[in-house]
């Protein structure tokens, strides 16, 4: 009785520290005027020790909307690796305006999003 009292408060506790972690959140976005051809979204950040993923989602923006392009992830808060660096590339795109939407854990730093360069 005693090790199924443990075992429900150890998957109450996991369930509580789940639902935080994921609540946690926070979004930014921006926008890229692209000229045509291949198209690199970059990014950096500081996961301040806490494990999370930084999620970007990229969208060409069209008269009728938005429409999807490309998605990506990174995982942060693993031991010796603080400071992420990276690139994703979408291949050739044609000329327009992108908008990119990035999600991280509240705890971490940044990030910073930029295209090409």
């Amino acid at each position: 009785m005693k090790k199924l009292n443990l075992a429900l408060l150890v998957m109450v506790m996991l369930f509580t520290f789940a639902t935080t972690a994921f609540a946690s959140q926070r979004e930014s976005s921006g926008t890229y005027t692209h000229s045509g051809g291949e198209l690199r979204v970059h990014y950096q950040f500081n996961d301040s020790h806490v494990h999370g993923f930084l999620r970007v989602e990229v969208y060409r923006v069209t008269a009728s909307g938005e429409a999807f392009v490309s998605s990506f992830w990174e995982e942060g808060g693993r031991p010796g690796h603080d400071i992420h660096n990276g690139s994703w590339s979408l291949g050739t795109q044609p000329a327009g305006t992108y908008k990119y939407v990035a999600t991280v854990p509240n705890a971490w730093m940044g990030p910073a999003i930029w295209f090409n360069l």
